[in-house]
């Protein structure tokens, strides 16, 4: 498949590189003096199998385009639509984001002000130019309600220049197999941030290996009160609503931008251990990524009751 060319105009001087000369440049900061790139777990999930099952999925119709649900045990996948098709994934982006930030060993009690750099661009925010946070309120907002404006923030003061940190998001995604994925800058504002929904899984469940951003991601709700003479208080909600059903969902991450449609992944905990990454890929509603997740998810939990 010939890659296409991705402009970086606003990180890179308005110079457009493809993604095989950006991954040989890339290879220039190998000698960047952190240990960013060292995971301290075991890459999981390297060996991946199309279950009998997954084959049966292909019958079920899903308005969305893409999606996968994997056994994370087993590396087995149970439903499979267009899983190694490209895609953009929006703010999915953002776990690699933190992976790269919070392995850059950061006192996520350091304060940072938002900038107006910060602001520029689409997405809504709670939070105002001039305001004070600690690093771990913003990655709250950053994972949580995927504020684009936490997400600058933290890869603006991550001791990384624009260009490093998006170099180590996609030397990350090497190191992790993520053959298909692709990151020019660390919001999901830009839809030449592509993915698949089986490197999403494998991206969701290896994010979630992180004690922090396992924590974060499972909450429904933070408050947080700016550090400004006045404290203003910020209640941020997760937009992952499936949060808030009956599945046991440890954690997960949404995304939406104009061209990627509604993304949504999340890591539902069965029975006796088991545990199952979801993934849905451009589905054409906000309500219908949470509803056809679901749908898949509990049709194959229903699938193992059936064969047990």
């Amino acid at each position: 498949m010939k890659r296409p060319v991705y402009l970086f105009a606003s990180i890179l001087l308005a110079l457009s590189i493809s993604r095989i000369e950006w991954d040989n440049w890339s290879e220039s900061l190998q000698k960047f003096p952190i240990t960013a790139l060292h995971s301290e777990y075991e890459i999981p999930l390297q060996t991946i199998y199309i279950s009998e099952k997954a084959k049966e999925s292909r019958k079920l119709p899903l308005r969305s385009k893409a999606a996968v649900v994997l056994d994370t045990k087993k590396g087995e996948v149970l439903f499979e639509k267009n899983i190694e098709q490209e895609f953009p994934i929006a703010s999915l982006t953002k776990l690699m984001s933190a992976l790269v930030f919070l392995n850059t060993h950061p006192d996520l009690d350091d304060i940072v002000t938002i900038t107006i750099a910060d602001a520029n661009g689409r997405g809504k925010s709670q939070l105002r130019v001039g305001e004070m946070f600690t690093l771990g309120d913003l990655l709250h907002a950053s994972l949580m309600s995927s504020s684009n404006r936490a997400t600058k923030a933290l890869a603006r003061v991550s001791g990384l220049s624009p260009l490093e940190f998006v170099a180590f998001m996609n030397r990350k995604a090497k190191e992790l197999g993520l053959e298909n994925t692709f990151f020019c800058e660390p919001t999901g504002l830009d839809e030449n941030n592509r993915s698949t929904a089986l490197d999403c899984a494998k991206l969701l469940y290896f994010a979630l290996q992180d004690s922090v951003i396992a924590s974060i991601s499972g909450k429904t709700t933070y408050d947080v009160v700016s550090l400004n003479p006045g404290r203003r208080r910020h209640r941020i909600r997760s937009t992952n609503k499936l949060l808030f059903s009956s599945l046991n969902v440890r954690g997960g991450k949404t995304g939406y931008n104009g061209a990627s449609g509604w993304c949504l992944g999340t890591l539902v905990e069965g029975e006796e251990g088991k545990e199952m990454v979801a993934v849905i890929l451009g589905a054409p509603t906000k309500h219908t990524r949470f509803k056809e997740i679901r749908s898949i998810v509990e049709w194959c939990i229903r699938g193992d009751s059936e064969g047990s």
